[in-house]
């Protein structure tokens, strides 16, 4: 009531206000919701951007508008407000979806019983129909309007406000060169139609008359004057158009207010709501910090407790070196390893595995292999081994684990480590001269076998370095 109050007083923008509030309040999920006085307000507000020339408004607002009519069961709202979507289709020029529109609720108007309505729609359209060059369809349509609007009588005399109709017949007259006829409707749309639109169309259809009976000076004159009519009228439509952006900056501004109080609102349950994520985030950082750190310590116990039994075992071999001398020289090879092993995984322990990653990426043997990757090189056997070696050294748990999972040499083995160490899919076929896809299959295999999951060679590279 207090949005149609400030419409009827010229204040469009505190009717839109009260229009959202009055949309605010209500509440679609209940049972007893007033459908039917919620397409009002949405009608309302579609009328107000039509008159403030904001026609895209007006088009989802008469949508809103239409749909809640429908659930109320007005029938009647529903057309009309689907007919005005017509209307709206028509100023932004999209004509072929005004004519689609009209067209559709007329037909719906007749099926519904309001004929008159229906009549009066397809007079909306007759206009476009003679732009489109639909020349048929606009006989019939006028025809039909004649005959059931009730706003054309015997004599074939529109009432006020309806002049355009002259227009029309004027046009279709010129299609049929009926240049007689077309020049008597013209003129009687400018002896009754006072307004703008009827002035300066009956102005032109009488320049297009003469233009057609090879009268250059009577059609100049006339074309003439319908130019210095829209001269005039360009000038009061940006005046209007000013005072239309001044009312919609008042509005802007009023939201812009409003929506500032909102904001201080809600502001403490923002940081509340952030403090909670971070102290989330942080949670999760640290616990997976503490997994993977007693992981390290797991394996480092495993570990040592490999080293003292092969060193036991290596005791006993000793006292019997020259019949045992291949399997001594296998134990001490292995207790080097260990030991190797162990440092890297105490400093594990006390630097944390980004240490290892940092270190890796700033060796000069990692540089050396991962140009020749990026280069597309093929790798030589003792490329091969700077490879493994930085595997053992950086590495340890991940050594350990290919070692006991895959065959040394293999090529599962050899792509396992190349995405351990950051190469690509596409760098790793060029290094062991095969295709992408050769790489995409093998590493869809491991990551099957190896961790029971599916996925590309990036998630298989995901769950490596998770392996330190």
């Amino acid at each position: 009531m207090l949005g149609r109050a400030y419409y009827e007083s010229h204040e469009a923008p505190m009717a839109l206000q009260c229009y959202h509030e009055a949309i605010e309040c209500v509440d679609t999920t209940q049972k007893d919701c007033d459908y039917n006085q919620l397409s009002r307000v949405y009608a309302q507000m579609a009328q107000i951007f039509y008159d403030q020339g904001l026609y895209r408004q007006q088009l989802e607002s008469d949508k809103q508008a239409e749909e809640f009519a429908w659930i109320a069961k007005d029938t009647l709202a529903a057309l009309i407000s689907n007919e005005k979507q017509g209307v709206a289709y028509s100023e932004i020029k999209m004509l072929d979806s005004a004519v689609c529109v009209i067209d559709n609720v007329a037909s719906k108007f007749s099926q519904y019983g309001y004929t008159t309505h229906a009549t009066i729609s397809l007079g909306n359209i007759l206009h476009i129909l003679i732009n489109l060059g639909e020349y048929e369809k606009a006989r019939r349509y006028i025809s039909i309007y004649e005959s059931r609007s009730g706003y054309i009588n015997k004599n074939k005399d529109a009432i006020e406000g309806k002049e355009f109709y002259y227009y029309c017949k004027g046009r279709l007259s010129i299609v049929s060169t009926q240049l007689d006829s077309a020049e008597y409707w013209f003129r009687k749309e400018l002896e009754y139609g006072k307004d703008f639109n009827n002035q300066n169309a009956g102005t032109l259809g009488l320049a297009m008359v003469y233009e057609q009976r090879h009268i250059p000076d009577s059609a100049a004159k006339y074309y003439h004057y319908a130019y210095a009519m829209n001269d005039s009228m360009h000038a009061q439509k940006a005046t209007e158009e000013v005072e239309r952006m001044q009312a919609m900056y008042d509005y802007a501004r009023y939201q812009e207010e409003a929506y500032k109080e909102k904001e201080k609102a809600t502001q403490a349950n923002r940081k509340l709501l952030v403090c909670f994520i971070i102290l989330l985030v942080i949670s999760l950082i640290a616990s997976w910090l503490y997994i993977a750190r007693k992981n390290v310590i797991e394996n480092l116990k495993q570990m040592s407790s490999e080293l003292t039994s092969t060193r036991e075992e290596l005791a006993i071999l000793q006292q019997n070196s020259f019949s045992n001398k291949n399997t001594i020289t296998e134990k001490e090879t292995r207790i080097k390893q260990l030991e190797q092993k162990l440092g890297k995984y105490g400093k594990l322990v006390y630097f944390g595995a980004e240490k290892a990653e940092n270190d890796l990426l700033l060796s000069s043997k990692y540089q050396i292999i991962r140009s020749m990757a990026y280069k597309g090189q093929t790798f030589q056997e003792n490329d091969w081994i700077i490879i493994q070696q930085l595997i053992c050294e950086y590495f340890p748990g991940f050594d350990d684990f290919l070692h006991s999972k895959l065959k040394i040499e293999s090529v599962e083995y050899k792509v396992s480590m190349l995405l351990r160490m950051h190469l690509k899919a596409g760098e790793i076929a060029n290094v062991l001269s095969v295709t992408p896809p050769y790489i995409s299959k093998i590493s869809t295999a491991i990551l099957a076998n190896l961790f029971n999951k599916r996925g590309s060679s990036k998630d298989l590279a995901k769950e490596f370095s998770k392996i330190i």
